[in-house]
């Protein structure tokens, strides 16, 4: 069977896609694309599945987010809620982003595609910038403004499809380098999406009507003689079928002028030369039937598309047997112990895994104190801190520095449990730094063992706890290690809350072995250098699955971050503590979480809809 007459589950089969959650998300966009985009639709079942799959997600995706900003009531009318419905689906893929994965079908779709195919999330920012403006309404003085408008919106989403086809024709440059350096490939490629757009604004005014909404700049209807209020009214005067017919002549010229790039894989040419056709089609039914525009979306005459599409499907599926090129389905996720960097690695030999154990909650503290009951939006997802001023608060109490790390070890079970209490997802503690080596023998020494010791104690009170180890072999005693390997193999299965253990570890040193790792892949061709990207990169780290940190806490009053996870941190609200870590406890935790809720987090972006966080019920009590 040609993979072009597939149906979605053996594209999906074919694509590397097998997670259930995941194929739901690939069909939303799928079912999306078929309903709204006609073309679309068609051309991309030329493409092989992986191709195929991913043109689904970007078309689907946008469109979702497309549809919040145009939403209207039963009524009619614009939708009031419309804003904070899109600001918060922004919101959310900006988080999903950062964690890799999405929290609803079509985002996880969206991102996972990001993800496999390396596309920069740039285009999608200035997308939700000028879609922010379109809830408020939005007219077209010029054609300078409609063509801006347009270069915003319009050319980045299909350079960003553009390089998916590169990619199957064997190219690793991005389309924007390839434009840089060939300014007549870029403006083609301006007029075509032109073209394209000017097609849709007439093909789609039916629906932009409904809105209240004119997508022809006020220019082009002032020198075709015709009133906006004529537009809105439906009422279709020979000054409008006049306009129809000269706007569909020019879009027509538009693609005309567009030659089809002569490096591209021949299958990609046949996709190409039919999405152009199938626009002139369109082109055609509207200049036939001007006035129908004001009242409906027209369709595309079915003998015509088919004597377009049936050759085109044959042709493509002859290019692609001819010329294959390998098109990889997207990788499977493997097992955190199975990543590369991580210091267990897939070639260590780990105990059996335990029969899991039903696990229990923390004992409460002694106070009676409870965790402050936040919204799940102002909870952070990941908190790292850095265990401080030990040494200096038993050198304080006139008590030897290992005293200091005694009393650390009740501190950091006390934070622990406060954590699950909380309902914490991640948290990660630096417990020794590839620096800490500087110390005194004794001290070393105390470390050594109280490190495994609290790690094995937390185990042993069959807490909802999943061990991780973040660090490096180098020094440290046998006897650590195994402890720190068992511990994790152990409850691997749990899924409470993630404790990773940063033991001999420096962030630049991370970093640094992961770079090696991966240009060991790339020489010995297991990697493409073009494909690697942030978050292909990221799954060389020691702890591939740790989300970016939301939060750094450190004690002990020093304010520097001293080398702990550089590379996860890069966002992390930050918040230092006078007090050194033997004073602090869970109440100190649900304090420093209730700062952050308070915090509003923008990520380069400006703030759009302030936000209140209100307690549910119960305050955390001040940092001891």
């Amino acid at each position: 069977m040609s993979s072009i007459a597939l149906p979605a589950t053996d594209v999906y089969q074919r694509s590397g896609i097998h997670d259930a959650a995941l194929r739901r998300g690939y069909e939303a966009c799928r079912r999306a694309t078929r309903a709204t985009g006609e073309i679309e639709y068609a051309v991309s079942l030329l493409l092989p599945p992986p191709l195929r799959t991913a043109t689904w997600a970007l078309y689907g995706a946008v469109r979702a987010v497309d549809d919040l900003a145009d939403a209207v009531t039963s009524a009619g009318e614009a939708d009031p809620g419309r804003a904070g419905r899109l600001e918060a689906w922004i919101s959310a893929f900006d988080s999903d982003l950062r964690e890799g994965r999405g929290s609803d079908p079509v985002r996880q779709a969206l991102i996972h595609t990001m993800l496999n195919w390396n596309l920069p999330p740039g285009f999608l920012h200035t997308l939700f910038e000028e879609l922010r403006q379109d809830v408020h309404g939005r007219q077209f003085t010029t054609w300078q403004e409609w063509r801006h408008y347009n270069s915003l919106i319009n050319t980045p989403l299909v350079l960003r499809a553009g390089s998916l086809l590169l990619r199957a024709a064997g190219l690793t440059a991005e389309p924007e380098a390839i434009a840089a350096s060939v300014p007549d490939a870029a403006m083609a490629c301006q007029t075509a999406v032109e073209a394209i757009y000017l097609t849709d604004a007439l093909v789609d005014l039916s629906d932009d009507l409904d809105r209240g909404h004119v997508p022809l700049p006020q220019e082009a209807l002032d020198e075709a003689g015709v009133l906006r209020t004529d537009l809105l009214a439906r009422h279709a005067t020979p000054a409008f079928e006049d306009l129809v017919r000269h706007l569909a002549g020019q879009a027509r010229t538009w693609l005309d002028r567009t030659p089809l790039p002569p490096v591209l894989h021949p299958a990609v040419c046949v996709a190409l030369g039919a999405y152009t056709d199938l626009y002139r089609l369109r082109l055609k039914a509207a200049a036939d039937a001007p006035a129908a525009l004001l009242k409906c979306r027209p369709e595309l005459p079915r003998a015509a598309r088919l004597r377009l599409l049936l050759p085109a499907r044959a042709k493509a599926a002859l290019a692609w047997g001819l010329f294959p090129f390998p098109i990889q389905p997207c990788p499977p996720q493997r097992a955190p112990a199975e990543m590369p960097g991580h210091p267990g690695g897939a070639d260590e030999t780990c105990p059996p895994l335990a029969q899991r154990r039903p696990t229990v909650d923390p004992p409460p503290h002694p106070s009676g104190a409870r965790p402050p009951r936040l919204p799940v939006e102002a909870m952070p997802r990941h908190v790292a801190i850095v265990m401080d001023g030990n040494g200096r608060w038993a050198t304080a109490r006139g008590l030897p520095r290992t005293d200091g790390h005694r009393q650390g070890v009740e501190a950091l079970v006390d934070v622990v449990h406060g954590a699950l209490e909380i309902g914490l997802k991640y948290l990660t503690l630096y417990a020794f730094s590839t620096e800490n080596w500087k110390r005194p023998a004794d001290e070393l020494q105390t470390l050594m063992y109280e490190i495994p010791q609290v790690v094995r104690r937390l185990v042993d009170e069959n807490l909802d706890i999943r061990v991780r180890w973040a660090g490096t072999r180098s020094r440290l005693p046998a006897d650590v290690i195994e402890r720190l390997l068992k511990d994790e193999q152990t409850t691997r299965e749990r899924d409470g809350l993630t404790l990773t253990m940063c033991v001999n570890y420096g962030g630049r040193a991370e970093i640094t072995a992961a770079a090696a790792k991966l240009a060991q892949e790339a020489v010995a061709g297991k990697v493409d250098p073009g494909s690697v990207s942030e978050h292909a990169f990221a799954r060389y780290l020691h702890v591939p699955e740790l989300p970016d940190v939301d939060l750094l806490l450190r004690t002990g009053g020093d304010q520097r971050t001293s080398n702990f996870l550089p590379w996860q941190a890069t966002y992390a609200e930050l918040l230092f503590l006078d007090s050194p870590w033997p004073t602090v406890d869970r109440r100190t935790l649900w304090d420093v979480i209730e700062q952050y809720a308070r915090r509003t987090r923008r990520y380069g972006s400006v703030p759009r809809i302030p936000t209140q966080t209100t307690l549910l019920s119960g305050q955390g009590a001040p940092a001891t």
